[in-house]
């Protein structure tokens, strides 16, 4: 059986992941020809009261692993900590990605319909798995992962459009 949530969602996740590394991967080639510090981008943020690029990628990764969690009727894990380094942002990613590649479509159809309640802030919301996909998991993941994108940019790393899209596209 068809799961619309696994549909939408893995592939979705997997690809905007690797488009997260690819988009790093860049600004880390950018930041080494021009002698600037990793950390420098590490904390980079587009203005001062938005979270810096390591949140815009821990959030990205938690936003999988909550929305798997909730696919397997399970708490999601506490958020981990910041990445301090550079390696530690694309270890983060590579658990994310294991953690989709085990996701299992028929486990996850059982699920689909039925509702759950999730916390989003301070309140708490009715979801089914394919209303929480469309609804919240996906907008705010792909929030993350352009914002990934446009701190890079700001930063002058000369990334365009297709850098960001051509993983989504694979």
């Amino acid at each position: 059986m068809a799961s619309p949530f696994y549909n939408y969602t893995i592939a979705t996740f997997t690809r905007g992941l690797n488009t997260v590394s690819t988009l790093l991967k860049k600004g880390e080639e950018y930041a080494k020809e021009n002698n600037i510090p990793l950390d420098e981008f590490l904390n980079a943020r587009l203005v001062e009261d938005m979270k810096p690029l390591s949140f815009q990628v821990a959030t990205a990764t938690n936003t999988v692993s909550k929305a798997l969690a909730r696919a397997a009727s399970v708490e999601p894990l506490p958020q981990q900590e910041l990445d301090k380094t550079y390696e530690d942002l694309y270890k983060r990613i590579d658990r994310a990605l294991a953690e989709l590649e085990k996701a299992d479509p028929a486990k996850i159809a059982l699920k689909e319909g039925q509702v759950f309640k999730a916390p989003l802030g301070k309140e708490e919301f009715d979801f089914t798995l394919e209303d929480y996909s469309v609804r919240f998991a996906i907008p705010n993941f792909y929030f993350h992962v352009v914002t990934v994108y446009e701190i890079l940019r700001v930063k002058g790393v000369q990334i365009g459009k297709m850098d960001y899209l051509s993983d989504f596209m694979a």
